[in-house]
């Protein structure tokens, strides 16, 4: 018989699970061990450090660390006849406010040095932090820390808040439930004199932060981390104190807990989470919520994945979520590009039936393509700082890897297509470009991703990878069902030009609007032949140099080009009289091989 063993389960899965049924309910208590995992100092190791600096300066020397009772004991020698705390050490230190800063922007604010490595800023747990308010999980954090990385990585995601770190504060601030998130500094800041320090100035609290607490505990689970209880009596008094348990509280630690906070745990029935570091906590308990919106979430719908994207935008720290995003969309088109195969569907054999076969296969690639095609156009619209460019182009790259190596039996022309997606989102950034002075961005995306093909022996842009007769078989497009025996001269660009105007039409304006825009983007991808790649290569031909794009023998797009800004991001600049023009060179380079084209018709 085999006796029967007592598991409980993973104290994480708790939290998460009761955080993300009730966001909002939990507030935080973060101490110094939240933040000196990037290097910041606790208010006492300050009081030390100047300590033992003082006593150098004295011409005492003090151990290496030195221990508490050093300190003391030559405070109690050498000082004012005070207790040693935070404001009279600094006010006999640094008699000035300019002085008192002087002294503590060195071990609160980082040096470059320090910033480059990642300290004295705000880390994986702040951010962390900041995305649980942004999210609504947490609106209330209480800190005994004196630094400001928490507010700056709230500021960083563009989370309002209210900062109480004295009685003042208190008196002024709005309701909790008001207020979007409260950091409340029980202990103060740094750049303030009132702070709370020693042994009995953590004994006791001001009748007001007192009842701002009771007001915290008795109203909000509580999510410890950082936080020894050894020194803070009054803090421990005031949890103690809590009358209802309706929201657990959770703590999570490093180390074992000691003699205080074990019997505090103990008393308020706390979960443990053991053995991880702040910045290993909250990323886990962010990414744990995270999974349970998807499982809470329905199928994302066009409409809601753009509202997330231009809800995320404004936000540089948005970058994983966006990722994310498009990752998603992605992932889609590789599969739809992987059960495709190799090979036009088995009992094809005529031309009109390798036509329709072809064309039902852009028409689903064009399909499951809409939703990242329509999100890149919104991003790189929007995002007018160019902040989430970087993912432009890194979205376009992963549809290049989209399409695999093959092997065995395989038809080139219905293999070239699996990179049918990434065409059209490449276009797609160059309407946006010529429509939204978005220029810097298609070159971006036009020459940073690469692509080398199986049988090549070397990598290339993005944009001699996706020319249109590169992606598309000329006489599958210009067979097509959808043209109802029509013989378009330029059938490639007919159908490309149709396929975008089905996805991103409603953004650049009406057809006549669309039209000139797609000729526009269409004389970009020709551009970038003689600006963006030093090799030998020639421009696909379309509708941009038909007919009636011509004015006095010169392309009316080119003359277009030359009369805007635009040129300014392809690398213009007035030439001095009687040198030569670079710029104009290769612009006569490119007219010449398009009235080639035009002369060949």
């Amino acid at each position: 018989m085999t006796t029967p063993t007592s598991r409980s389960i993973d104290p994480r899965i708790s939290l998460a699970v009761s955080m993300h049924a009730q966001p909002g309910v939990y507030a935080l208590l973060v101490g110094s061990g939240t933040s000196t995992g990037v290097g910041m100092p606790t208010g006492w190791g300050v009081m030390k450090d100047l300590v033992s600096k003082a006593a150098a300066a004295e011409g005492s020397a003090l151990s290496e660390p030195p221990t508490d009772d050093e300190v003391e004991a030559w405070w109690g020698k050498h000082g004012d006849g005070e207790t040693l705390g935070y404001s009279n050490l600094l006010e006999n230190l640094g008699p000035t406010p300019a002085g008192r800063s002087a002294l503590l922007n060195q071990y609160f604010e980082p040096t470059e040095d320090e910033r480059a490595e990642g300290l004295k800023v705000p880390g994986k747990a702040h951010h962390a932090i900041a995305a649980l308010v942004r999210r609504g999980d947490i609106r209330v954090i209480v800190t005994t820390n004196f630094d400001g990385l928490i507010e700056q990585a709230l500021e960083a995601a563009s989370v309002p808040h209210q900062v109480i770190a004295g009685d003042s504060d208190v008196e002024a601030r709005m309701p909790l439930a008001h207020a979007g998130c409260t950091v409340v500094k029980i202990h103060g800041d740094y750049r303030s004199l009132v702070q709370k320090n020693t042994v009995e100035e953590l004994s006791d609290y001001s009748p007001a932060m007192q009842e701002l607490l009771q007001e915290v505990f008795e109203n909000y689970g509580l999510v410890i981390n950082g936080w020894s209880a050894d020194w803070d009596h009054a803090l421990v008094r005031a949890i103690k104190g809590r009358r209802s348990r309706r929201y657990p509280m959770h703590w999570s630690t490093l180390h074992p807990l000691g003699a205080a906070a074990g019997n505090l745990a103990e008393q308020q029935g706390s979960g443990i989470v053991r053995g991880v570091t702040a910045d290993q906590f909250f990323p886990d308990l962010l990414h744990r919520l995270e999974a349970l919106d998807s499982l809470a979430a329905p199928p994302l719908t066009e409409e809601m994945a753009i509202s997330r994207l231009k809800k995320l935008l404004p936000h540089r720290e948005s970058y994983v979520e966006i990722r994310d995003l498009l990752e998603d969309e992605i992932d889609k088109i590789a599969e739809a590009v992987r059960v495709r195969g190799q090979t036009f569907p088995d009992g094809v054999t005529t031309n009109a039936e390798f036509a329709a076969a072809y064309e039902d296969s852009c028409l689903q690639l064009c399909r499951v393509s809409r939703i990242l095609v329509r999100l890149v156009s919104t991003g790189v619209m929007l995002d007018r700082d160019r902040v989430h460019t970087e993912l432009w182009v890194w979205a376009l790259q992963r549809l290049l890897k989209a399409r695999t190596e093959v092997s065995g039996l395989h038809q080139e022309a219905w293999i070239g297509l699996a990179h049918y997606p990434a065409l059209l989102v490449l276009r797609a950034i160059a309407l946006m470009a010529v429509t939204h002075g978005r220029e810097d961005v298609f070159i971006r995306a036009a020459s940073e991703p690469t692509w080398k093909g199986q049988f090549s022996d070397s990598q290339v842009p993005a944009f001699l990878a996706l020319q249109d007769h590169v992606v598309v078989s000329h006489d599958l497009a210009k067979a097509m069902p959808r043209w109802n025996s029509t013989s378009w001269i330029f059938p490639i660009s007919e159908l490309i030009a149709a396929d975008t105007a089905s996805l991103v039409a409603d953004l650049i304006g009406d057809p006549a609007e669309f039209k000139a825009a797609s000729a526009k983007a269409e004389y970009r991808m020709a551009l970038a032949h003689q600006f963006l790649y030093d090799g030998r290569s020639r421009p696909s031909p379309g509708r941009y140099i038909g007919d009636y794009n011509w004015a006095d023998r010169k392309l009316i797009w080119e003359t277009d080009f030359r009369n805007s800004r635009d040129r300014q991001a392809w690398g213009w600049e007035p030439a001095q009289e009687g040198e030569r023009d670079p710029f104009e060179e290769k612009l006569v380079v490119l007219a010449e091989a398009l009235a080639e084209y035009d002369r060949w018709r």
